[in-house]
């Protein structure tokens, strides 16, 4: 829809522009980003962060060895480097410089040093497949009123939360 001009703005990540891109080359350069609004235009608003599970099972080989490449990873320089490379927002605030020069990703990173990281509970998943926080988005972006749609979101979190407990 974005591609054959029938919105204006959207919420997403770079590649998704890219894609958009690749639909109507005439956008090519037109595309711009920025961070989600928050409260005042000197702050972004809170989002939430994702990411990748970095894990060592148990009963690997060479435990030692497989923590090593974790550290690696999420050390500074390879998570500079895979977010230069991958359009990743780094791990850590203190890297955002690093992707400074990519637009989207800045714009990303600048909403994650204020973002929040979703609830560390099995039950997440729940949430994330009837996502209440889109219509919640939506409905606000139309007019709706934002604590209001805030409530509505919070309840369908909770007994999706509750409901998946067993």
């Amino acid at each position: 829809m974005f591609a054959d001009g029938k919105v204006a703005q959207i919420i997403g990540v770079p590649g998704l522009a890219r894609s958009i891109v690749r639909e109507n080359p005439g956008l090519k350069g037109k595309l711009g980003f920025f961070p989600v609004p928050g409260r005042t235009a000197d702050r972004p608003g809170v989002v939430f962060t994702g990411g990748s599970d970095l894990v060592v099972p148990r009963n690997t080989g060479d435990q030692f060895a497989a923590t090593a490449v974790v550290g690696a990873l999420t050390g500074a320089k390879w998570d500079t480097e895979l977010a230069r490379t991958m359009n990743y927002v780094p791990n850590k605030t203190t890297l955002a410089d690093a992707v400074a020069g990519e637009e989207g990703v800045a714009a990303m990173a600048a909403g994650a040093a204020h973002g929040r990281a979703t609830p560390n509970t099995p039950q997440w998943a729940a949430v994330e497949a009837d996502n209440p926080i889109k219509g919640y988005m939506t409905r606000v972006l139309g007019g709706a009123d934002p604590v209001g749609e805030a409530r509505r979101a919070d309840r369908r979190i909770t007994e999706a939360l509750a409901t998946n407990l067993g």
